[in-house]
């Protein structure tokens, strides 16, 4: 396939463009060339060989049949040009010569006393009456090699293709030149879009006019971007903690209420408690996403038994879905050993999991399954619930973010479990994605699995399986 990146189409065009007019330009020089030697012959050109030719007539006249072959043959050494002289009948003094030479001298004694030429395949033959000083009348006929005839730079096949491959190489440079600062701006957009907030790009271009002020104004941008989010975490981050002390003095008001009020209060009391105990694991879950995304959280060098994790969360999940008639169960649990921490890991794939048990329908089970695949952990969660509209798939994970359909303020939550989930899977060097399925939702994540210390193991042991290995 093609590759269709803006330097591919820098360079095929421009490259394209250069062989057209190299190929042009050599084309109108031949026929430039073609089309003025006849006033070239008429001229300059034609002086001189004037001169040659009575130069000729008088070393035969005056010096002799050996001089003048003598001057034939310093004529063809020094510029490769043959000469030959006939009498003014035409009967040859010299050799003959070819068909070309005898087809000019016929012109020339039919149509004396001008000069005359032919041109073919470059090579120039020319002739003409001369008159030596004695009165001796000859025909004088020269061909002249066609590299003294030629244009000033002789377009030839292989010098244009040569120049087209010099033009591309000009080409390359120039359209590296134009496409590596967008390039660079692409790479930096898409490391922004990926959550690098102090990318820049500006001191990477230079001057390079408008693509550098392209650079700056996204730098601008940036910078203001980032600001404001980091301006929203740390209002979430204050008014987390200031809301941490009203709701514990709210506790132990209430305590202080519940003793001093009749068993009637208790209603209203045990509501206030558990709205209580919701704001307050809306406190937990902010100030966990808020170290999430500051990199406050750091994920210690420990190795997790996932395996024995999952197990834990599914009991713990199931003894809760129970009551509402729902049920959490495993359908596979191979081990697998991930490095990170157990209690962030734990924390979230259990919202994964309440979240799946929140919204699967009664009398459906929530299928946990654990994988070992090749190097990666893989944990799917599958409700039986509503799913999620395909364009809401990749908001899911955002802070706050609800879907009116399947997760309204009746249903509970308040849209962080999914988004500390995807932080710290994130953080694990992992991934996270949800996808729907024929009658719910599947929540994926893949974890790399802990490299394997080789172990010194006999000749007769058994031979390892994937399970084995990933347990160590």
């Amino acid at each position: 396939m093609i590759p269709r990146t803006l330097f591919f189409k820098i360079f095929i065009w421009f490259w394209m463009a250069a062989a057209v007019i190299i190929g042009a330009f050599a084309l109108m020089v031949r026929i430039s060339y073609n089309q003025s030697f006849p006033q070239r012959m008429r001229s300059s050109f034609r002086e001189a060989l004037n001169l040659y030719a009575e130069a000729a007539a008088h070393t035969y006249d005056h010096d002799g049949p050996q001089a003048f072959a003598e001057f034939v043959g310093k004529s063809e050494r020094e510029s490769g040009t043959l000469v030959y002289l006939f009498d003014a009948s035409g009967h040859p003094i010299t050799g003959p010569g070819d068909e070309e030479v005898a087809a000019l001298l016929q012109t020339i004694l039919k149509e004396p006393p001008l000069d005359r030429y032919t041109l073919i395949s470059g090579r120039v033959t020319w002739g003409r009456p001369v008159t030596a000083l004695s009165g001796g009348r000859y025909i004088f006929i020269a061909r002249l090699a066609a590299v003294s005839l030629g244009p000033p730079f002789a377009f030839t096949p292989v010098r244009i293709i040569v120049s087209i491959l010099i033009a591309g190489l000009g080409c390359y440079l120039l359209a590296l030149y134009l496409s590596s600062p967008l390039k660079k701006l692409q790479e930096t957009v898409q490391a922004f879009a990926q959550g690098n907030l102090s990318v820049r790009v500006g001191p990477s271009l230079g001057k390079r006019g408008e693509v550098a002020e392209l650079g700056r104004d996204f730098d601008h941008m940036a910078e203001r971007i980032s600001n404001l989010i980091e301006s929203q975490k740390r209002l979430l981050a204050d008014i987390s903690h200031e809301l941490r002390s009203p709701l514990a003095r709210l506790s132990v008001a209430l305590e202080l209420a519940r003793k001093n009020s009749s068993s009637a209060a208790m209603g209203p009391l045990n509501r206030i408690e558990q709205e209580s105990e919701r704001l307050n694991e809306l406190v937990g879950q902010l100030l966990a996403l808020t170290r999430l995304e500051s990199g406050a959280e750091r994920v210690p060098a420990e190795t997790v038994l996932l395996e024995d994790v999952v197990q834990q969360i599914v009991d713990d999940a199931n003894f809760e879905a129970k009551p509402l008639h729902k049920e959490v169960k495993i359908v596979q649990l191979d081990k697998c050993r991930v490095n990170g921490s157990a209690e962030l890991l734990r924390s979230a794939i259990e919202n994964v999991v309440r979240n799946g048990i929140r919204y699967t329908a009664q009398g459906t089970a929530v299928e946990v399954g654990l994988y070992w695949k090749l190097d990666t952990a893989e944990l799917s969660v599958r409700d039986y619930g509503p799913g999620v509209p395909e364009s809401d798939l990749e908001h899911i994970f955002e802070p706050f973010y609800r879907v009116s359909e399947a997760r309204d303020r009746a249903s509970g939550g308040a849209g962080l479990g999914l988004s500390i989930a995807d932080r710290t899977v994130k953080l694990h060097g992992g991934s996270i994605r949800a996808a729907n399925v024929e009658g719910g939702l599947q929540v994926t994540i893949r974890l790399p699995l802990a490299p394997v210390q080789p172990v010194a193991t006999a000749p007769d042991q058994a031979a390892f399986s994937p399970a084995s290995l990933a347990s160590g």
